[in-house]
Parts: structure tokens; C-alpha cells; sequence
């Protein structure tokens, strides 16, 4: 890495600033609603999310704060150790990275181009130093695993269901196809350019859906579970027992409306909130918007509740 790109990643880490909010265009869901051929939805479609500031947490002074890498990547760091990534491409998606008690690395999702992916990996070197990573996929969308090709080039595991890999492959590129369409407007140019080669590339270590995954990272545990069919048929989510966060991915609505339905099954969503509530939380992390309180799963059961009326 070049001297003056250190410099730039330093400064970033270095010098968190507040984000003006974005457009409602940069708020959407990249699902699409239901009737679409396929997993992503146009601009101008989308249900935006909330666009206020990033909700602060009680007593933590950084969480009200946004540190950009890129244009289009930031990061709040929004309790010790516990960081969400946000990758606007064009539609904002959230990651997240916990620093575990052996000072490992997990980080749930990607962001949506192994470009960006690479920009986050160079933040987290100067951020943390040299540390090992462990990687999770909560589902088979671009904005769970568009990094994947990145994570691996660099020897990263990377774990998801054997459904989310076979679920890429039946059905990647027809959500390539329908992406293009929706950003064939000329001000999202360089969004199209980059989709078209995108590589869908699956995760490399594979459990079954039904039976989750557990992982140990020294005195800390990291369980992934399959609470039923939701916003997708394979989104899992990832909690964090020595931290009580829960990354409830595209299952958890981060804003009012429930958005895009092609790919979900509306009578178990539901239910597989509900089931949810077995986890002991003090932060949530939706798929998208900036919410990140333990009421998200209450307001997803309403925002269902309200879609089916």
C-alpha cells in the first residue's frame, strides 16, 4: 500500500465526522418487491429508510460520530470493539465488524464490491494492526457477499449455509440482470459498470442451515442460527453472546415499511422474528438503516403485521 494511501486511511480512522443524511435514494433495500423476477429492486421503487442521524448510544460519545473511508464507505465504531460498516452502492447495506476476546476479527457480511471490501480490510489494518479474520455470510444477496472474491484472495474463511451457496448459483445471475436494469439511469453509471462484473463468488466454509454454527474465538462464542424462512429463504443471523449484539441482517426492518418481498416467505417471517427474542440484546443490527436499538424486532413484527393487513 502506498505511502499517501496510508496517510488517507489514517486520517480516516483518525478523524471521524458527522455524514449528512442521504438522499432517500441511498436508503433503499436492493430486494425487490414481490412479484419481481429476481432479487434486487429498482431506485426508484425502494422503500427508503430512515435517513435521520445515526441514533447515539446511551453513554458512548463515538456512536454519534461517522468516520468515511471511501465516497461511498463509513464506519461507526458503536460500542468498544463493535464497528458497523455502511456501503452506499447505490443502496446503503450494513456490515459489521467485532473485535473478539482474543483479539480476532469476525466480520458478518461484506460490502457490495470486492473493491470496497478492500478499502475496509486496509482501514481495519491501520485500525487494529494485524489481526486474524474470520468472515460470516447471513444469505446469498449481493450485499451479504459481494466481497467474498476479496476475503478470499486474501486466504480469509468465509462461512455460509450450503443454501446460500446453492442459492447464488441458481439464481446470481438473473440478479446481475435485473440490477442492470435498475441502474441503467445515467447518474448511476458507475454502479452499472461495476455490477456487470461483479463476481458472485460463494462462501468456502459451508454448514447446514437447519443446524447453525457455533465458533470459539478464545473465551468468546459466536452463534449463527436459522430462526425459518424470512426476508429470504437462507438469511441467518449472528449474535454475539459476550457482547449482546445480534446481526439480524435483511430479517430485521432498520425503517417503517417492510420493503422488498420477492424472495420472502411473509407467513413464517413472523414467527422467526419472534423467535429472536431468545437472545439476550443491547444492539441490533438491521441489513439497512441506522437504527440499531432492541426495539427493532417488536417494529419489524409490526411493520409485518401492518404489510399483511
Amino acid at each position: 500500500m502506498s505511502c499517501g494511501r496510508l496517510l488517507h486511511l489514517a486520517m480516516a480512522m483518525l478523524l471521524p465526522f458527522a455524514v449528512a443524511d442521504a438522499s432517500a435514494e441511498g436508503r433503499h433495500d436492493p430486494t425487490p418487491k414481490s412479484g419481481s423476477a429476481s432479487t434486487i429492486d429498482s431506485p426508484e421503487s425502494a422503500t427508503p429508510a430512515d435517513t435521520s442521524k445515526p441514533t447515539a448510544i446511551e453513554g458512548d460519545r463515538r456512536s454519534d460520530q461517522l468516520c468515511r473511508i471511501t465516497e461511498d464507505l463509513y464506519v461507526r465504531e458503536v460500542s468498544e470493539g463493535v464497528i458497523v460498516i455502511t456501503h452506499s452502492f447505490p443502496w446503503a447495506a450494513n456490515s459489521l465488524i467485532v473485535e473478539m476476546g482474543d483479539s480476532s476479527l469476525v466480520l458478518v457480511d461484506t460490502p457490495y464490491t470486492p473493491e470496497a471490501t478492500r478499502d475496509l480490510l486496509e482501514w481495519v489494518a491501520v485500525r487494529f494492526g494485524e489481526r486474524t479474520i474470520t468472515a460470516i455470510n447471513t444469505g446469498y444477496h449481493y450485499d451479504n457477499l459481494g466481497g467474498n472474491s476479496y476475503l478470499i484472495e486474501q486466504g480469509i474463511p468465509v462461512y455460509g449455509s450450503r443454501m446460500t451457496a446453492r442459492l447464488l448459483h441458481e439464481r446470481g445471475e438473473a440478479m446481475r440482470e435485473a440490477t442492470l436494469k435498475w441502474l441503467e439511469a445515467p447518474k448511476h453509471q458507475r454502479y452499472r459498470e461495476a455490477h456487470v462484473t461483479l463476481p458472485y463468488v460463494p462462501p468456502t466454509q459451508l454448514f447446514d442451515l437447519e443446524e447453525g454454527l457455533e465458533l470459539e474465538f478464545g473465551n468468546e462464542s459466536v452463534q449463527v442460527y436459522f430462526p425459518g424462512p424470512s426476508h429470504s429463504p437462507d438469511n441467518v443471523v449472528v449474535y454475539f453472546p459476550g457482547r449482546k449484539v445480534l446481526f439480524g441482517g435483511c430479517m430485521i426492518l432498520g425503517w417503517d415499511g417492510v420493503g422488498n418481498t420477492s424472495d420472502a416467505d411473509l407467513d413464517t417471517w413472523p414467527a422467526a422474528v419472534c423467535d429472536l427474542r431468545r437472545f439476550e440484546c443491547d444492539l441490533i443490527v438491521p441489513g439497512h438503516g441506522d437504527r440499531l436499538d432492541p426495539g427493532l424486532l417488536e417494529h419489524t413484527i409490526q411493520m409485518l403485521a401492518q404489510h399483511q393487513e
